[in-house]
């Protein structure tokens, strides 16, 4: 391939979370697109599906960075530094982290050769390599986590994780909030753009012809999230009751886990739904439940992009979701904008009911933007020469 690429891809951890999941895609899609695509994870463990995504590296950066004189440096960090100026342990670590993987980084290249691209992805990677950088490294930033208050410690804090770096937002919400906390932190960076996640389109619709078991034989809506604070199940759980109130006659089918699925489950036995709301828990393969579903429902309070959105999309299944920070109405286009709610619980039991009364019609080209082929050429662009331009907000 005449303009192959070799990327380096640099995460914390392995896990199922959504970070983690766009990086699965984005690698396999590097892949299939034949260039060399590399994961890097810092930290415990890795299945062995995610060892055949690509080439797969492990490398527990602040374990081997307190070797040697490494040692006394995070001794000195938990005894002396840490204590004294609350907050600042990522500074201190990631100092030394970046140090060892800087040398780790020079033994993959003399190995593999260079890298034309280093993305660095998630809130515990950014801390522990913010020492790192150079014209191939770019942060990408899925929302603004870990704010510091705007106070002298903490611009400093602010400055040290992202003065001067190359920054990638998932979506235009992101880079906005992104971009205003900076500038009240009075922090500039060399580059900001914007980059939505990949969402591998016809793997998902390929799934989605599986069998669904249990398979739920009368209507109902979806919900498929972390049932985690953030997600705001409880708003689900309120607006369906209203609109059961109100006539609906759909089931509610929840899948996903978390802390909150306990005091999910006995807030659905309170208000009285238990029959008719299904928890199926965690599963690999939701797609068939969101093929056959009237609606997929999204109750949370932020989303950096959405990616369960597009899925449902691909699968010609409309969505309602809340009006809320981040990317949510940039796949909520044209026709399917009808369906974003007011972020309350009436405001989601109306748009439930409007869903159902009145279904959306979904146009493929509402998702031709997340496909990998897309995202792939716009990732590639940013292997030319960067721009001389700071950075400015997005229109």
């Amino acid at each position: 391939m005449k303009d192959k690429k070799r990327v380096l891809l640099v995460l914390r951890r392995m896990g199922m979370g959504g970070i983690e999941q766009a990086t699965r895609t984005l690698a396999k899609a590097l892949q299939s697109a034949g260039h060399e695509a590399h994961l890097l994870v810092l930290k415990g463990e890795v299945s062995s599906a995610d060892r055949e995504t690509c080439r797969l590296h492990q490398y527990d950066v602040d374990r081997e960075s307190r070797q040697g004189l490494g040692r006394f440096i995070h001794l000195a960090d938990k005894t002396l530094l840490s204590p004294l100026i609350k907050q600042s342990g990522f500074v201190w670590r990631g100092r030394r982290c970046s140090i060892a993987f800087k040398d780790y980084v020079a033994a993959l290249e003399a190995q593999h050769g260079r890298f034309d691209l280093i993305l660095i992805r998630g809130q515990g990677a950014f801390e522990n390599l913010w020492a790192f950088d150079d014209e191939r490294t770019w942060r990408v930033v899925e929302a603004v986590t870990g704010r510091f208050p705007n106070t002298a410690k903490g611009r400093w804090l602010t400055r040290t994780l992202y003065q001067g770096k190359q920054l990638l937002h998932v979506s235009r919400g992101v880079q906005q909030e992104v971009g205003d906390y900076l500038d009240r932190q009075g922090v500039e960076v060399t580059r900001s753009e914007l980059l939505y996640n990949a969402v591998p389109i016809e793997d998902i619709r390929r799934k989605a012809t599986e069998s669904a078991e249990p398979a739920i034989s009368c209507p109902y809506l979806v919900h498929v999230a972390r049932l985690v604070p953030v997600k705001n199940q409880q708003r689900l759980l309120k607006a369906y009751h209203q609109a059961v109130n109100q006539g609906l006659d759909h089931d509610l089918v929840i899948i996903g886990d978390g802390s909150e699925r306990r005091h999910l489950e006995e807030m659905t036995l309170e208000l009285g739904l238990a029959a008719r709301v299904h928890f199926l828990g965690q599963r690999d393969n939701p797609y068939p439940w969101m093929r056959d579903a009237t609606a997929l429902v999204l109750s949370s309070d932020f989303e950096g992009l959405g990616i369960v959105l597009v899925e449902a999309l691909a699968l010609g299944t409309q969505c309602v979701a809340c009006k809320v920070p981040g990317g949510i109405s940039e796949v909520l286009t044209g026709t399917q904008a009808r369906l974003l709610a007011e972020p309350s619980d009436t405001g989601l039991a109306e748009k439930i009911l409007e869903a159902v009364q009145d279904p959306v019609v979904i146009d493929e080209n509402m998702i031709k933007v997340f496909e990998p082929r897309s995202v792939i050429a716009q990732l590639m662009a940013l292997t030319e020469a960067p721009s001389e331009r700071l950075y400015a907000h997005p229109a």
